[in-house]
C-alpha cells in the first residue's frame, strides 16, 4: 500500500480553529502542528481541535485493502496473515528501513570525528581543520535527526495500517462467529485479541528492523573500536557476552516480580472496588476498621513485593549503565597490558562513546527476540480466529407468511455459568440442556404466552429462533424481521434515545408513539427532575434508585421502534409494578403490536387469558399448548395453573387500567459535599503537590540526602575519567577503574533509595486516602461517581507506586548530566554561557508548548482506546440482540468510527513527539557545534588543560539526545501530577462524626432495649431541597412489630437512613431507649439497629468472614446463627467461598445471611426491607418471614413492605406519604382508613402472583 500522509490538514473539524496547512507528519518541522500546541497550552485539547485522518488512512479503507489480500489467502490450508500484511503495507516498512540505515551510518561518524578533533587540539594543525570537524559534527547531527524522525514516522504508518486492518477484521469476525465457536470462545479472549495481541503487532515493526540494525550497529562499533585499540576490543566483547545473559536474567526476574505485583495490586484494587461500592452496608455493620485492616494487609503484601520489584529494577538499570564502563575497563586494561602504550583521552573517550553505542544493540537483541516471539504467538492466535466458521441465518423453509415454526425440533444448549450474561460467549459450562420434539407455529397477529417453571426451556425456545441454540433434529424456521428483549436487556452506555433508535433513523412521530406506549414519556420525557436531559440522558448517569423497570422499558421501546415482524419477549414484566404491567400490556402488546407475531415468556399469569395462544413447558418438553379458548375450556395443566395463581375475573379489567401516579424521583443529584474534582480544583499548583509528596516520602532532610547520592555519583565518574587524562600511567588506569567501580555502587544506592522513599510516600498517601474515604459521609458517595474514587485507589495509586519514583530518578540523573555537560564547556569556553541562557529559554518554551498538549493528547488517546474496548465489550455482551436486530454492519461502521478517532489521536501524538524531537535535536546539535567551535577557538588563546577540553567535547556531543530525553521525562513527571493531586485531595474530604462515645455503658445498663422515638424529625438530602421527612413523630414500644408502608419516594428509605445516622437530621430528635442517637458515637448508634436490605450485599471471602469479619465468635455460635436463619441446608461449610457481591447465592439466601448477622449482632431494633413480590420465590420468602418472626420476638422490628400478609401480622402499621405520616394504627384501623396508599396496596394485592 502506498504511503500517504496520515493526517490531512486541509479539513477542519471545528469551526473555531483555523485549518492546518501541510498536515503530513513526514514534514521536517511539522509546523502545521504549532497552532494546535499553543491551543493546548491555553486550554485542554478536545477531539474537535484535531485534524482528521487522510481518507486513505481510515479504518474501512485499510480494512478493505487488507481483506482483498486475505480473501484468497484464507482459502489456503495454512493461511498466512503476515504475508497479507506485507503485501498490503510493505512499502512504508521498507522505506523505514532505508531511513534507519542512513541514520545508523551517520551515528558512527561522531566518535571518529571526536577522536580527530582531540588529536587536532593536541597538534599544531591550522584552525580551519578544527572548524571543518565542527561543521561535520553539525551536519551529521542535523542529518541524523532528519533520517531518524522519518524512520519513526514510517514505522508509525505501518503500525497504524496493521492495527486498523487487524482490529477491524477481528471485530467483524467476532460479530459473525458461528454458535459452536462462540461456545468455545470467551469474550475475554476476543477482547485480548483486539487489544493486547493487536497492540503487540502494532509495536512489532521497529523490532523487526532491530533484527538487522542491531547486528549492523554491533559490527560497525566493533570495527571502529578495533581500529582504535586493536585486539583489546575482544575483551570488551567478552564482558558483553557475560553481562548480556545476566542482564536478561535480571530483566526476566523483574518482569516476573512485576507480574506478581500486578496480581497483588489487582486483588487490592478488587477489594477497594468492593469496599467502596458496598460502603453503605459497611457503615451499617460498623465494619470500617475491619475493611481498613483487610486492605492494609493486602497493601502490606503489595508493598513487600514492590520492594522486590524496586531492588530488581535498581539492579537492572545499574547493570545497564555499568556494562559500558566494565567493558571500558577490560578494553583499556588489556590494551595497556598488550601494547604498554600510555593512555590518553583521545583514545579513551572515543572508546567510551563507541562502547555506549555498543551497549544499546547488545541489550536490545534479547528484548527483540522476546518481543517478536510474543508478536508471533499473537499473530498465530489472530490467524486461528480469522479462519473460524461464520454464523448461518435461519432458513425460511416452508413458511410463506410472517411467523415462526418448530417442526419436531430437538434443541441442544450448552448451559452457561451462573454469572453468564446475554453474551453467547461462555467462560464455563455446567452441562448440556436439551429440548425434545418441539412442535409450534406462531403466526402474525398472534400473542403466544410461553409458561413453565424455572429451567423448563422457555428462554431456550426463544434462543433457538435467534440461532443461539443447536437444532440437532427437525427444523426451526422463521420469516420476517426480529426484535428481541431479554430478561436482563442489553443496553449500550449511550443516551436513552440512541438505545431506542439502535441504528435506525429518527422519526419524530413514530418515536413519540413508541415512548408513549412503553411508558417512557411520563418517566423520562416529562420528568425534568430525574432526567434533566430527558432522552439525551446517558445510561451511566441514571441513579440506581430509578424505577427498576426502566432498562426493560427502554429495551422494549427499542424493539417496538424497529417495527419488526416477530417479537421475542423474555419475561419483561418481572421488574414492573402492577400499574406499569397493565399499561404496557394494554397499550403496547395488545395495542401497537397487536398485528405482530409475539412469543412472550412470562410468569405474569393474570395476563395469560388475554393472549391468543399459550404453551406450557416442563423439563424441556411441551406439556400442553393451544389457543387460549381451548386450554381454558379443558381441565388441563394450564387451566389448573391459572386457577391456582390468579382469579380470572380480575384479569378482564386490566386492559382498562392506566397508571396516573408519578414515578419515584430520587434526591437532587447536585452534590452536597465537594467531590474529588472540586477538591482537586481547590489545591495549589504543581509545586504544592510535589512539596506534599516530598513530605510524605520523609521530608526535605531525606530529599537532600538523596540528592547528595546523585551528586556524588556524577562527580565520581567525571573526576575518575578526568584524572586519567592528567595521569596516563598505570596509576591513572587504577584510579579510573576504582572510581567507576565506586560509581557503579553509587548508581545502585541512589536508585534503591529513590524506590524506597517512593514506596514510603505512596503508602502514606494510600493509607490517608483510604481512611478518609472510609470515614466520609455517605452523602458524599451518593453524589460522587464511585468509579472515579475507585480509579484513584487503583490507576492513580499504580502510577504513584512505581512510575513517580522511576521518573523522578530519571529526571534527576538527566538534569545532572546536562548540568555537568554545560559546566565543563563553560570552564573551557566561558563565552558558551551566553548561548546557554537563550537555549534554556527556548527549551522552556518548547516544554511549555509540548507538555500540556502531550498530556491532553494522552488523555484523549486513553479515552478513545477505552471507548473502543468498551464498545467491543458491549457488542460481545449483547451479541444475541445484535444478531436478532441484524445490525452487524451498523455496529461495524460505529466501531470503525471509534477506531478512526483513536488512530487520529495516536497520529497527532506521534506528530507531537516528532515536533518536539526535531526541534530539541536541532537545538542540541547547534549547542554541541557551538561548544565545539568555542573549544576550537580557545586553542588560539589561553586554552584550558587538554584533559578538561576533551571532557568538555565528550559531554557536549551527547547533549542533543540528552536534552530531548530530559523534556520527555519532564513530561512524564508532570503527567503524574494529576494522580498525586487526586490522592492528596482526599485530605480535604469531610468526615463523619466520631465513631464512639462514653454513652454506650449507660445504654447497655438500660433494662428495656428497643424503644424507639421520633420527635418532629426532619431530614433533607440537600440544603436547597424539600425535606425527605417532614415533622415525623411517633413512638414504638420495645419489641413492637411495625410495618412501614408507602409509595416510592414517600420517605421509607429516608426513615431507615436517619435511624442509622447515615444522614444527619435537619431538625428533631431520634431516641433509642431514651437516649438521643445524635449524642452517641456513630458505631454506638448503628449497633443498636440491624438492617436487612432489599438487595443485600455480601463481600468476597467466605461465609465466616461475611458473618464475623473480626473473628469474635466461635464456630458453634456461627452455626447457631445459620440454623436460626434456616441456612444450614444451604451452607456446607463456614469456609464456603462467597464470590463478589455474593453472586453465587440467590437474593433470598443473601438476605437470610443478613438475618444470621442480626442474631450475632444482637441489636435492639431490626429493620427489614422486603422485596417486591414479582422478584421472589414464595417458599424462600416464607422462610425469611418465618425466620424474622421466630427470632425477633424480643426485638423491635420495622418492616418496609408492600405485602398485605406482612401488614396483617404486624402490631401496627405506619403509612408515609410525601415524607409525612399519613396514618398509624393497627392493621384493621389503617385498612379501614381513607388512605390512598392503602387503597393502591389493596389493588396490587389482587394481582397475580408469579410462578415458582
Amino acid at each position: 500500500m502506498e504511503s500517504k500522509p496520515l493526517l490531512h490538514g486541509g479539513r477542519r473539524l471545528s469551526a473555531s480553529r483555523p485549518p492546518m496547512a501541510g498536515g503530513s507528519r513526514h514534514a521536517l518541522w511539522v509546523s502545521w502542528l504549532t497552532p494546535l500546541l499553543y491551543l493546548g497550552q491555553a486550554r485542554p485539547l478536545e477531539m474537535d481541535d484535531l485534524c482528521s485522518l487522510d481518507p486513505a488512512s481510515r479504518a474501512h479503507v485499510i480494512a478493505l485493502h487488507f481483506k482483498q489480500q486475505w480473501g484468497p489467502e484464507k482459502r489456503r490450508v495454512q493461511p498466512r496473515v503476515w504475508l497479507c500484511l506485507l503485501k498490503a503495507f510493505g512499502r512504508p516498512f521498507f522505506l523505514a528501513g532505508c531511513m534507519k540505515l542512513l541514520a545508523d551510518v551517520l551515528q558512527f561518524v561522531v566518535p571518529m570525528v571526536l577522536a580527530a578533533l582531540l588529536h587536532f587540539m593536541a597538534s599544531s594543525a591550522p584552525m580551519a581543520q578544527g572548524y571543518m570537524y565542527v561543521g561535520i559534527l553539525f551536519g551529521v547531527g542535523l542529518a541524523q535527526s532528519v533520517f531518524l524522525r522519518q524512520y519513526f514516522c514510517y514505522c508509525a504508518d505501518v503500525g497504524l495500517y496493521v492495527k486498523s486492518a487487524l482490529v477491524a477484521t477481528t471485530y467483524d469476525k467476532a460479530l459473525h462467529l458461528a454458535l459452536s465457536v462462540r461456545q468455545q470462545t470467551t469474550s475475554a479472549s476476543i477482547l485480548r485479541l483486539v487489544t493486547t495481541d493487536v497492540q503487540k503487532l502494532h509495536d512489532a515493526p521497529p523490532y523487526l528492523h532491530a533484527l538487522w540494525y542491531a547486528t549492523l550497529q554491533i559490527c560497525m562499533a566493533t570495527y571502529l573500536l578495533y581500529s582504535l585499540v586493536g585486539v583489546a576490543t575482544f575483551a570488551g566483547i567478552a564482558i558483553a557476552v557475560i553481562m548480556t545473559p545476566l542482564s536478561s536474567c535480571l530483566v526476566s526476574k523483574a518482569t516476573s516480580a512485576h507480574a506478581k505485583l500486578h496480581t497483588l495490586a489487582a486483588a487490592r484494587q478488587h477489594t477497594c472496588d468492593e469496599t467502596l461500592r458496598g460502603l453503605k452496608m459497611i457503615k451499617m455493620q460498623t465494619w470500617e476498621e475491619h475493611c481498613l485492616a483487610r486492605l492494609t494487609t493486602l497493601r502490606e503484601a503489595e508493598l513487600t513485593q514492590m520492594a522486590l520489584v524496586g531492588r530488581l529494577r535498581s539492579l537492572s538499570t545499574t547493570l545497564f549503565d555499568a556494562t559500558p564502563l566494565l567493558m571500558a575497563m577490560a578494553v583499556l586494561g588489556v590494551h595497556v597490558y598488550l601494547t604498554g602504550a600510555a593512555l590518553d583521552l583521545a583514545t579513551v573517550l572515543p572508546c567510551l562513546l563507541l562502547l555506549q553505542m555498543l551497549r544499546t544493540p547488545i541489550a536490545l537483541l534479547p528484548q527483540v527476540f522476546s518481543t517478536l516471539s510474543e508478536a508471533s504467538a499473537s499473530l498465530r492466535r489472530i490467524t486461528a480466529f480469522l479462519i473460524e466458521v461464520d454464523q448461518r441465518r435461519l432458513t425460511v423453509g416452508t413458511l410463506s407468511a410472517i411467523g415462526v415454526r418448530f417442526e419436531d425440533a430437538d434443541l441442544s444448549w450448552q448451559l452457561p455459568s451462573p454469572d453468564a450474561s446475554e453474551a453467547s460467549f461462555s467462560s464455563a459450562s455446567n452441562g448440556l440442556w436439551q429440548m425434545r420434539g418441539i412442535d409450534l407455529y406462531v403466526r402474525a397477529g398472534e400473542l403466544c404466552a410461553i409458561l413453565g417453571p424455572r429451567n423448563s426451556g422457555k428462554s431456550t425456545l426463544l434462543n433457538a429462533l435467534l440461532n443461539e441454540v443447536h437444532c440437532t433434529s427437525g427444523r426451526v424456521m422463521a420469516r420476517g424481521a426480529f426484535a428481541y428483549v431479554a430478561q436482563k436487556p442489553f443496553l449500550r452506555h449511550t443516551s436513552i434515545k440512541e438505545n431506542v433508535l439502535f441504528g435506525k433513523p429518527w422519526e419524530a412521530s413514530w418515536y413519540a408513539c413508541v415512548m408513549d406506549v412503553t411508558g417512557l414519556t411520563s418517566l423520562v420525557l416529562d420528568n425534568s427532575a430525574l432526567f434533566p436531559d430527558h432522552d439525551e440522558t446517558n445510561m451511566d448517569s441514571i441513579p440506581a434508585s430509578v424505577d427498576p423497570s426502566l432498562h426493560v422499558r427502554i429495551a422494549l421501546a427499542r424493539a417496538v421502534y424497529q417495527n419488526a415482524d416477530v417479537y421475542l419477549l423474555d419475561d419483561i414484566f418481572a421488574s414492573m409494578d402492577t400499574a406499569t404491567r397493565d399499561y404496557i400490556f394494554g397499550r403496547c402488546l395488545r395495542g401497537l403490536l397487536r398485528r405482530k407475531c409475539i412469543l412472550w415468556v412470562t410468569d405474569a399469569l393474570a395476563f395469560v387469558p388475554l393472549c391468543d395462544s399459550v404453551v406450557l413447558l416442563e423439563d424441556g418438553v411441551v406439556v400442553e399448548q393451544g389457543s387460549i379458548t381451548t386450554v381454558l375450556s379443558d381441565d388441563g395443566p394450564i387451566h389448573d395453573l391459572l386457577q391456582a395463581h390468579a382469579p380470572l375475573e380480575d384479569a378482564t379489567t386490566r386492559l382498562e387500567a392506566a397508571p396516573t401516579g408519578q414515578d419515584f424521583v430520587s434526591p437532587d443529584p447536585t452534590p452536597l459535599l465537594p467531590t474529588l474534582t472540586d477538591a482537586v480544583a481547590s489545591l495549589t499548583k504543581h509545586s504544592g503537590v510535589y512539596k506534599r509528596y516530598v513530605q510524605a516520602c520523609g521530608g526535605y532532610g531525606l530529599a537532600a540526602t538523596t540528592l547528595v547520592w546523585y551528586l556524588s555519583a556524577q562527580a565520581t565518574t567525571v573526576l575518575a575519567t578526568l584524572y586519567l587524562g592528567f595521569d596516563d600511567s598505570l596509576l591513572g588506569l587504577y584510579v579510573f577503574a576504582t572510581g567507576h567501580a565506586l560509581y557503579i555502587g553509587l548508581l545502585y544506592m541512589r536508585s534503591a533509595i529513590s524506590y524506597r522513599r517512593g514506596r514510603v510516600g505512596s503508602q502514606r498517601l494510600f493509607h490517608t486516602a483510604l481512611w478518609r474515604l472510609l470515614r466520609a459521609p455517605l452523602s458524599f458517595f451518593e453524589t460522587s461517581p464511585v468509579s472515579a474514587l475507585i480509579s484513584t485507589l487503583a490507576s492513580d495509586m499504580a502510577i504513584v507506586d512505581l512510575e513517580v519514583p522511576s521518573t523522578m530518578h530519571m529526571l534527576l540523573h538527566t538534569l545532572l548530566f546536562i548540568a555537568t555537560s554545560i559546566g565543563l564547556v563553560v570552564l573551557v569556553a566561558p563565552w558558551f554561557a551566553l548561548a546557554v541562557l537563550p537555549a534554556m529559554a527556548s527549551l522552556y518554551a518548547l516544554q511549555r508548548a509540548y507538555v500540556p498538549s502531550a498530556n491532553g493528547l494522552q488523555r484523549l488517546e486513553a479515552a478513545t482506546r477505552e471507548a473502543m474496548t468498551a464498545y467491543v465489550r458491549e457488542c460481545l455482551l449483547g451479541l444475541r440482540s445484535l444478531h436478532a436486530y441484524r445490525i452487524e454492519s451498523h455496529c461495524s461502521a460505529n466501531y470503525y468510527a471509534l477506531l478512526d478517532a483513536h488512530q487520529r489521536v495516536h497520529m497527532v501524538v506521534t506528530a507531537t513527539n516528532h515536533w518536539l524531537a526535531v526541534r530539541v535535536e536541532w537545538l542540541g546539535a547547534t549547542l554541541s557545534a557551538l561548544a565545539a567551535a568555542l573549544v576550537v577557538y580557545s586553542k588560539a588563546s589561553d586554552m584550558a588543560p587538554l584533559p578538561l577540553v576533551a571532557m568538555a567535547l565528550y559531554y557536549a556531543l551527547q547533549l542533543p539526545p540528552t536534552l530531548h530525553w530530559a523534556l520527555r521525562v519532564l513530561a512524564q513527571v508532570q503527567a503524574s501530577h494529576a494522580s498525586l493531586q487526586r490522592l492528596e485531595s482526599c485530605d480535604n474530604l469531610p468526615m463523619e462524626a466520631p465513631l464512639t462515645s462514653d454513652l454506650l455503658p449507660r445504654i447497655l445498663e438500660n433494662e428495656k432495649r428497643g424503644r424507639l422515638t421520633f420527635e418532629n424529625v426532619q431530614v433533607r438530602y440537600q440544603p436547597h431541597q424539600a425535606p425527605a421527612l417532614t415533622h415525623l413523630s411517633f413512638d414504638v414500644a420495645a419489641h413492637e412489630k411495625i410495618s412501614v408502608v408507602g409509595a416510592s419516594g414517600s420517605g421509607k428509605s429516608s426513615l431507615v437512613i436517619a435511624l442509622l445516622r447515615l444522614l444527619e437530621l435537619d431538625a428533631g430528635v431520634i431516641r433509642v431507649d431514651g437516649v438521643d442517637i445524635a449524642s452517641m458515637g456513630l458505631h454506638d448508634a448503628r449497633r443498636q439497629v440491624a438492617y436487612i436490605p432489599q438487595d443485600p450485599i455480601l463481600f468476597s471471602g467466605s461465609v465466616r468472614s461475611n458473618l464475623d469479619p473480626f473473628g469474635v465468635f466461635g464456630d458453634d455460635r456461627l452455626w447457631a446463627a445459620l440454623r436460626r436463619a434456616q441456612l444450614v441446608s444451604m451452607v456446607g461449610s463456614l469456609d464456603e467461598p462467597v464470590t463478589e457481591r455474593g453472586r453465587n447465592f440467590t437474593v433470598i439466601e443473601r438476605q437470610l445471611l443478613c438475618c444470621a448477622r442480626i442474631w450475632l449482632k444482637n441489636a435492639a431494633i431490626v429493620c427489614l426491607d422486603e422485596p417486591a413480590a414479582a422478584s421472589w420465590a414464595t417458599p424462600k420468602d416464607y422462610a425469611l418471614q418465618e425466620a424474622v418472626r421466630a427470632e425477633c420476638a424480643d426485638r423491635t422490628v420495622l418492616t418496609v413492605t408492600h405485602r398485605l400478609n406482612t401488614i396483617l401480622t404486624s402490631d401496627r402499621v405506619l403509612v408515609l406519604e410525601h415524607g409525612r405520616m399519613a396514618a398509624l394504627g393497627t392493621p384493621a384501623e389503617v385498612l379501614a382508613a381513607p388512605c390512598a396508599t392503602m387503597a393502591t396496596l389493596l389493588e396490587q394485592w389482587r394481582a397475580a402472583q408469579p410462578m415458582t
